[in-house]
This record gives C-alpha cells, sequence and structure tokens, in this order.
C-alpha cells in the first residue's frame, strides 16, 4: 500500500520503459470503452488525477416475484427490486482515476450523399438479378406468389438507394485536432506471493460485481462506455522468479481477459 499509494509512482507502473506501444494503458481503454469506431495510433500520457485505497464495492442484489389475485377477477403483477447490501463487500486494494491522452483517428461517421431512384426498368429476371444481388430473387418470387417477370414488375415500387458515407480526410498525428483525452476508473487489486489464477479471479469478481454500473459515453470521442472499471493486477517484480513464465507472458495472458498486469519492483 505504501508503494502503491503514490500516484508518480502507479502512473509510472502503468508506463514502464519496455512497453513502448502502452499496451498495458490500450488494454484498460478496451476495457472501458468500445472503441470501434477509433484508431489508436499512439498513447501520449497517462495523468493519475486521484486514488482511493482499500475501496469497498458493494454488490446490486436484485429480487423478482410475482403477485397473483385471483379474487374477484385475475390480475398478475412482477414486481422487481433492486437493492445495495452492506454485507461482504468486494475490496479494490486501489481505485486510480486515469486521464490517458492520446492520438487517435476518428470515422467521420455520417452519409456524404444518399440517392434513391425507381429501379423499375427491368424486363428479365437476370435484369432483376444485376440491379438488386443482395436479394435472393428466387425466394422472394415463391414468398409472395409471383410466377413471372410481369407479376414481379407489376407486384412491388422498387427503389434503389445509393449511400456514399463521408470520406476521411487524410490522417495526420501531428494535427492538435487528432488529439483526445479519455477518462478512466481502474479498479486494481494486489496479488501477493504470485499467483496467476488468483489475480485473474480477484478481477473477475470486480468486474461482474461492478457489471451494472456504467458511466455515459465521453465527449471527446465517438466511443460507448462498456464497464465502470478497468481491471488490473499488481505483482511484486521479484515474486515471478522460479514460476517458469515471464511477465511479458503473463501480461498477455491477462491482456486476452482484459485486464492489465502490472509488475512493482518492490526492492
Amino acid at each position: 500500500m505504501l508503494e502503491l499509494g503514490d500516484p508518480a509512482a502507479f502512473g509510472a507502473l502503468l508506463l514502464p520503459a519496455a512497453d513502448t506501444e502502452r499496451r498495458l494503458v490500450r488494454t484498460l481503454l478496451a476495457a472501458t470503452y468500445d472503441l470501434s469506431a477509433v484508431r489508436i495510433d499512439r498513447v501520449r500520457d497517462v495523468t493519475v488525477d486521484g486514488l482511493d485505497l482499500q475501496h469497498p464495492l458493494f454488490a446490486t442484489g436484485r429480487k423478482t416475484g410475482t403477485w397473483t389475485r385471483t379474487v374477484p377477477g385475475y390480475a398478475r403483477t412482477e414486481l422487481a427490486l433492486e437493492e445495495a447490501t452492506a454485507r461482504n463487500p468486494v475490496w479494490i486494494d486501489l481505485l486510480a482515476r486515469l486521464r490517458v491522452t492520446l492520438v487517435a483517428e476518428v470515422d467521420p461517421a455520417g452519409a456524404e450523399s444518399v440517392v434513391s431512384e425507381a429501379a423499375d426498368n427491368f424486363t428479365t429476371l437476370d435484369e432483376f438479378r444485376r440491379q438488386f444481388p443482395f436479394i435472393d430473387l428466387d425466394a422472394f418470387m415463391a414468398e409472395h406468389g409471383i410466377g413471372t417477370v410481369e407479376e414481379l414488375r407489376d407486384a412491388f415500387q422498387y427503389l434503389l438507394t445509393t449511400v456514399r458515407l463521408r470520406a476521411a480526410a487524410p490522417f495526420d498525428p501531428d494535427d492538435p485536432e487528432n488529439t483526445y483525452t479519455l477518462n478512466v476508473t481502474l479498479a486494481a487489486t494486489a496479488v501477493d506471493p504470485f499467483d496467476i489464477a488468483e489475480g485473474l479471479r480477484a478481477a473477475r469478481i470486480i468486474r461482474e460485481t461492478s457489471g451494472e454500473v456504467i458511466g455515459g459515453p465521453p465527449r471527446a470521442i465517438p466511443a460507448e462506455c462498456t464497464a465502470a472499471y478497468a481491471g488490473a493486477v499488481v505483482f511484486a517484480e521479484e515474486g515471478i522468479g522460479g514460476s517458469g513464465t515471464t511477465a511479458a507472458e503473463v501480461q498477455l495472458l491477462f491482456a486476452r481477459a482484459g485486464v492489465a498486469a502490472l509488475f512493482l519492483n518492490t526492492n
């Protein structure tokens, strides 16, 4: 706790010199946001705005039931109740509020043009197939009882719409407009002695317990918040010796589970 409670020291733990591509921070971002419309070019910096040690997380319980009345008339009422219980909290060893500065290419989204035009000048079924290749014509005709091209032409009005998406401008990583800031709340658990399974279990428990609490989308970037906390597990760097694995292998395994594995030098 003495080592982790220093914001500057903890921030350095997230940006080790060997992690030149900032994979640890990218793991935290991916665990917090849906960034499908964003391509992160690089992570510039991480600032620790606040730290809470030994933060309790209380699970939200949910009770459901049915209230049925048969006299004088039948009625059915479904009742759902959510309540926070103060018993057996999940303890987060360190809750950190991070401000991540990154350079990213963002999908411009939106349509540049939408053009609809009538498509009823076909004279053969093959012409219809060429105009509407995404339609299973045989199944369509069978479903609507259509047997000839004349019946097909008279049955409906057909419109063909062409949508041209807005093209992105050439990406310039040095343009200040492509620099964004995202907030991440990191829930870290310290595991000592070194135990991979224990670390993953602790991170999973925090994720499941906080699953009902999700923040709103960020204003700076088109992304959706998918989790209240990003998970991390802190191991003593000396503890991995003799375990038959390396820190890089552990970090890769944890990243696949959406968790950052951090190694603290306690010497």
